[in-house]
């Protein structure tokens, strides 16, 4: 009974033993593989450290950019080709770039925080640059296909961007001391876009894509002011519609426009036929603007130098088709305006 007893220890035993040997076989230990990280997406903002060589579409768009005292320190450039659009900052003097930061979009889109400011921070496009390379240059490259756009019918494509572009800038007078000085937030003017309390101002513009279909040619407006309230600017002829014919001297007369409609829609009207006829080589108004001059020189047309000084008109005028063509002018001047001279109201009084 004893030596059973013993018999069917060793037998349990061997018995799970053998068992344990065999699950040994089945599940022999692995190495566990790394969990895969999520894929890596470059950014759709491509950094250009070089200005690129490129063929625009249409016009491109160049603004001022500033520093927060006023002070032009260079310009900020935008345009577009069949497939990207570029964003390139230009520094001048002794003013070089640091960070870079840059919004393209629809203007509901920009990261604001809860005040309404552009956290620029939070911009697609960021590159960090060293101020001792001393660069002056800077370009983002974007997918057209990547972005979002408004719909604007102002712009032969009825696309708009919504453009924010900031940079870090700093004054350096010797490559020796480029560690020296003090940083100065940039924006490409022209209009403010923080309306709460801030510890930063920015500002932003907004771009029509161009259409390349369309035979490229460089097409700018100078503002009303610059015709008219800017006496050291000369016309290089009289404005015309129909039998109304304005002299300079009548025009500077008429100055300012206040609160008469009328004057605003001359001032507008006349500031595009200049800009023709004094910048552009006499080509044609661009077709984004073209519809809202002729309304324009259509109902000018019907009055004389008197209807304008009082701001009276015929009883038959389509006035709110006036008034919005009026604004629609400021505004395209605003966002093509020339830069080859200063233009100090590109962007007003509309």
């Amino acid at each position: 009974m004893y030596v059973s007893r013993t018999w069917k220890i060793f037998a349990f035993l061997l018995l799970s033993f053998l068992i344990g040997m065999i699950s040994c076989k089945k599940h022999q230990p692995t190495e566990d593989s790394p969990n895969p990280g999520p894929p890596e997406t470059p950014s759709i903002y491509e950094s250009i450290f070089t200005l690129p060589s490129v063929s625009f579409c249409g016009s491109v768009l160049t603004s001022n950019l500033k520093i927060k005292d006023g002070t032009d320190i260079g310009t900020v450039t935008v345009g577009n080709d069949a497939f990207y659009l570029y964003l390139t900052y230009n520094l001048a003097s002794n003013w070089y770039i640091g960070d870079a930061h840059s919004y393209a979009g629809r203007e509901s889109a920009i990261p604001r925080n809860a005040d309404g400011n552009p956290v620029y921070g939070q911009f697609p496009g960021k590159q960090h640059l060293n101020f001792c390379d001393l660069k002056q240059t800077f370009t983002f490259r974007i997918l057209l296909s990547s972005l979002s756009s408004d719909n604007n019918g102002l712009c032969s494509t009825n696309e708009q961007y919504f453009i924010a572009m900031r940079a870090s800038v700093r004054q350096i007078n010797s490559a020796a001391d480029c560690t020296a000085g003090t940083d100065q937030p940039a924006w490409g003017a022209p209009f403010l876009i923080n309306p709460g309390n801030a510890n930063e101002w920015a500002t932003a513009f907004y771009y029509c894509k161009q259409d390349c279909s369309i035979p490229t040619i460089s097409w700018c407006g100078y503002s009303q002011g610059y015709w008219f309230k800017n006496q050291n600017h000369s016309w290089c002829q009289n404005v015309k519609y129909g039998n109304l014919e304005i002299t300079e001297q009548q025009g500077d007369d008429l100055w300012p426009p206040q609160n008469n409609w009328v004057k605003k829609a001359l001032f507008q009207a006349s500031a595009l036929q200049l800009s023709r006829s004094c910048f552009n080589s006499n080509n044609p108004i661009p077709a984004s603007i073209a519809s809202d001059y002729n309304r324009l020189e259509t109902f000018l047309s019907t009055l004389n130098y008197a209807d304008i000084q009082n701001g009276t008109f015929p009883l038959t005028s389509d006035t709110t088709g006036v008034r919005a063509a009026t604004g629609n002018i400021g505004r395209w001047i605003c966002n093509n305006h020339c830069t080859t001279n200063p233009d100090a109201t590109a962007c007003t009084g509309f």
